[in-house]
């Protein structure tokens, strides 16, 4: 695969899940790929992994929630690397909670990392990805994909602040569009939903949610199946099904869409 030979790319919460899938897929389609996450020594095993197989990668602490990090990371992304081609915005957190019993604290720490996260991102990482998309006129620019999830479009019980966060991801997703199509500056920004995905994350969650009875299901094992079953498909999605749609994103391969939204859910929303 070479849709991104000589990109640089930058991707948030990078160590596990679909993050460490696209990071590894991504640089093999040719990438220099930016590992970043708050996970030091996850993150940094995900970028070595990509070395050891003969492409190029870097991690970089990173707390998404921080403008003075981002701030820090993009002047050091544009010293080292003259800026960015793609920016993929997927570090987020999911919290089970009844809204009866979720703080406003809790309310924030949700909106902090999945929200205020993408906006920082959109905001410094245009920087570095503006310079080298206004040098390659001549093709298809740069690219931002924000990682959202089917929950933006279907409610789910215990998970105000989840569905709430990603919902917001897809309408900025759609404003930072049509901004950065109106300035000229020759980026596209799309988001992925994606449904459930078989990670360490969905197996927590499988376990919260039967805690609450949040579907009047009391038994992890049982949820699961039912959570399963909720996907015309059968099953929930393998990380790596979900980066290779990133990957259409991020590359040239989608030089036609903007603002759009790429559902990756085994059948979830057409039910």
């Amino acid at each position: 695969m070479t849709q991104l030979k000589d990109k640089i790319v930058l991707i948030t919460g990078g160590a596990m899940g679909i993050g460490a899938a696209t990071a590894k897929l991504l640089s093999e389609a040719g990438a220099t790929v930016i590992v970043t996450d708050i996970n030091a020594e996850a993150g940094q095993r995900i970028a070595d992994a990509i070395t050891d197989n003969n492409a190029t990668a870097q991690f970089k602490l990173l707390d998404t929630t921080s403008e003075e990090q981002w701030s820090t990371l993009i002047d050091e992304c544009i010293s080292e690397y003259g800026g960015l081609d793609v920016l993929i915005n997927n570090a987020g957190i999911f919290r089970a909670k009844p809204i009866e019993s979720t703080s406003l604290a809790d309310w924030h720490q949700v909106m902090d990392t999945n929200v205020d996260s993408v906006f920082l991102g959109l905001k410094h990482g245009v920087r570095a990805i503006k310079q080298r998309a206004q040098e390659n006129q001549a093709g298809y620019g740069g690219s931002i994909v924000n990682v959202a999830s089917i929950s933006a479009q279907s409610g789910t019980p215990c998970a105000l602040a989840y569905t709430a966060s990603k919902a917001a991801v897809t309408h900025m997703t759609k404003s930072a569009a049509m901004e950065f199509c109106a300035l000229g500056y020759n980026i596209r920004v799309n988001a992925v939903l994606p449904g459930m995905v078989q990670t360490p994350m969905l197996d927590t969650l499988i376990k919260e949610m039967a805690r609450l009875g949040a579907f009047g299901i009391q038994d992890p094992e049982q949820l699961e199946q039912v959570a399963a079953s909720m996907h015309p498909i059968g099953r929930f999605a393998e990380p790596l099904e979900i980066a290779r749609g990133i990957l259409f994103l991020a590359s040239d391969d989608s030089s036609y869409m903007t603002g759009s939204e790429l559902i990756i859910d085994g059948g979830y929303i057409a039910r």
